[in-house]
């Protein structure tokens, strides 16, 4: 466990400087920058698999070790786990999957913020995130049980990363306000940039109850702005790409926004969908690509392929503006999954890399734009509904 690392970065918007005071697991992240006036830089996760292809098993490490540090804060009760959309769905995922294998028998529920409410059904809240590219989060309120607020429950958030605590804030007090109390809030994040105040800031919007944070890294950064800098603007909104989509609560593969279980996962472990799922041979090097809020069943789907003895990487496509350079060698840019005008991205995948590429979609084959299709050239996309079509078939 590394400790107290000083450094200075020059960025062409201003020159960053980092106070690492512990760091648990090294190289966790990379320097980039973002296409984004509010906030020129970024700080690149090399576990996440949203921006650097990440082996799962990589990954699955960095998730577990969070839930060891966790654990011992949690209490005796139910444990509700939340993630941030778009970055953190998956790991919010991974972290209630990793506690409900260390604590059978405990009530265990997750849920994610979304950038897309269910049809049909008024979100239970909505906040806001200042600094993102894409500000507003919308909470569904539970439906499968998934969650048991009291004195003696958990509340654990969880986010890739945290600087002010202010996002973490605003979800602890949107569940307060809306009647969910919990005896104990836990910060979970990869990174944490807040010296101390993210779990500040939070104890200022629940009063007396008691919060503490783990992270696989501790520090702090002082960003100075060049004046002289041209700061780069967010990408232009354009005519919608594909067509509008909603999501169906009902589809064998989906984002679970409202809500899940434990039980659910301990029940199927997802193991029979697999079953159709495309095969590789030993020698292939297969790429598997979650798309937005869908990542969790492919990331399982990349599990499954590693465990086989195969080479393996997971990445998602993502909303995320970032400047190419050192960190961002390949970007594929193509018109949104969801009808919405915006383009996405999917980074650092160059398809000569990889024998075999598998996309996941909750949208259907029409939210995989002809664009990403042609950029990937080659590979299978795999539907809501579990159905398997050759990338250039459709």
């Amino acid at each position: 466990m590394a400790e107290t690392t000083l450094s200075t970065h020059a960025l062409s918007a201003g020159t960053l400087e980092l106070d690492i005071q512990i760091e648990r697991r090294g190289g966790l992240f990379k320097l980039a920058e973002r296409q984004n006036p509010k906030r020129a830089f970024l700080f690149v996760s090399t576990v996440l698999g949203r921006h650097i292809p990440v082996a799962p098993k990589d990954h699955r490490d960095a998730l577990n070790a969070l839930c060891e540090m966790a654990v011992p804060h949690l209490k005796g009760g139910s444990v509700f786990v939340m993630g941030f959309a778009e970055t953190a769905v998956g790991i919010g995922a991974g972290v209630f999957d990793g506690l409900r294998k260390m604590l059978p028998g405990r009530e265990l529920g997750y849920l994610h913020t979304t950038r897309h409410p269910l049809p049909g059904v008024a979100p239970w809240f909505a906040i806001e995130e200042g600094h993102s590219h894409a500000t507003s989060h919308f909470i569904m309120r539970p439906t499968r049980g998934s969650y048991h607020p009291g004195p003696a429950s958990t509340l654990v958030l969880v986010d890739d990363e945290t600087t002010t605590g202010n996002t973490f804030a605003e979800l602890a007090a949107g569940l307060s306000e809306n009647g969910a109390r919990f005896g104990k809030i836990v910060l979970v994040t990869l990174t944490d940039w807040s010296n101390g105040a993210a779990a500040e800031r939070v104890k200022s919007v629940v009063g007396d109850i008691e919060v503490e944070a783990v992270s696989l890294l501790e520090g702090s950064w002082t960003w100075t702005q060049d004046p002289d800098a041209v700061l780069p603007s967010l990408p232009v909104v354009a005519a919608a790409g594909c067509p509008t989509w909603e999501p169906d609560d009902t589809a064998m593969y989906r984002s679970p926004r409202a809500g899940l279980r434990g039980r659910d996962m301990s029940e199927c472990e997802y193991l029979s969908w697999m079953e159709k799922l495309p095969r590789f041979k030993r020698k292939d090097r297969v790429l598997v690509i979650g798309t937005g809020e869908h990542v969790w069943q492919p990331f399982l789907y990349a599990e499954a392929v590693e465990a086989d003895g195969l080479d393996v990487s997971f990445i998602c496509t993502t909303r995320s503006p970032i400047l190419p350079g050192p960190v961002i060698e390949h970007k594929i840019t193509f018109p949104d999954h969801f009808g919405i005008g915006l383009d996405m991205y999917l980074h650092n995948v160059n398809p000569d890399d990889w024998d075999r590429i598998v996309l996941f979609t909750e949208t259907g084959v029409e939210g995989i734009h002809p664009r990403l299709r042609t950029a990937l050239g080659k590979g299978n996309i795999v539907d809501k509904d579990g159905q398997v079509f050759e990338m250039m078939d459709t």
